[in-house]
């Protein structure tokens, strides 16, 4: 009986060589094998791509949100700033009412105000100097909006590097299709042999990359 990789006589006498059947067995499962894998690296990457596109698609809408927000926040300071020249006004006359009465208007100004009054070191008024009293709640919805897309468009960078990683892997797997597809065909054992470690060694390297990134 032939050993695997060796050659033997054919039946019929006139002394053909035929392929050991075993070693095209070894070599037609690891043609499976790595059509299966490639087929999965390549779902991966697509994977990736998709969900690349839809963390980049949120992070846009969240930073228009923020943006918006950050807007907001500046027409209501504009619109405060009006309102505490009333203020001030009032408060300078003696109307304590109309006042109060103002400070209705924006809860905003009203903690600005308290604050600015109690503060020794603040500016000629709530909205100025280094650290001014006014903030409006609006630019904390802001920062914090845009906080969320930044962290999106990481998750999004993240997909589309994995997802690189993950082609590359399909890259190395076909290499080690194409080898073994020629392995399957050839005569010569040492070609076959050499064309199968070949094969095994980048169908090892590509599974490796899936492996990697997927942990």
């Amino acid at each position: 009986m032939a050993l695997d990789g060796e050659e033997k006589m054919a039946p019929d006498g006139e002394g053909a060589k035929v392929r050991t059947p075993r070693f095209d067995i070894l070599i037609a499962v690891l043609l499976g094998v790595t059509a299966l894998m490639t087929a999965g690296a390549a779902f991966l990457a697509d994977r990736d791509d998709g969900q690349q596109l839809l963390f980049l698609q949120q992070a846009a809408v969240t930073q228009s949100e923020a943006n918006d927000a950050f807007a907001n926040g500046d027409q209501v300071r504009a619109l405060d700033q009006a309102i505490f020249i009333e203020y001030a006004l009032a408060a300078q006359q003696g109307d304590d009412e109309l006042a109060a009465y103002l400070m209705q208007f924006s809860p905003d100004l009203q903690a600005a105000i308290e604050v600015w009054a109690n503060d020794p070191n603040g500016g000629e008024t709530p909205f100025s100097g280094d650290n001014p009293a006014y903030y409006p709640t609006a630019w904390d919805d802001g920062e914090a909006l845009r906080e969320q897309a930044a962290s999106e468009f990481d998750q999004g960078d993240f997909y589309d590097q994995r997802g690189d990683k993950f082609v590359a892997a399909t890259v190395l797997l076909t290499v080690a299709l194409a080898l073994f597809g020629v392995a399957s065909v050839i005569w010569l054992r040492r070609w076959r042999l050499g064309l199968t470690v070949g094969g095994s060694a980048f169908m090892v390297a590509g599974a490796a990359v899936v492996v990697v990134n997927l942990v």
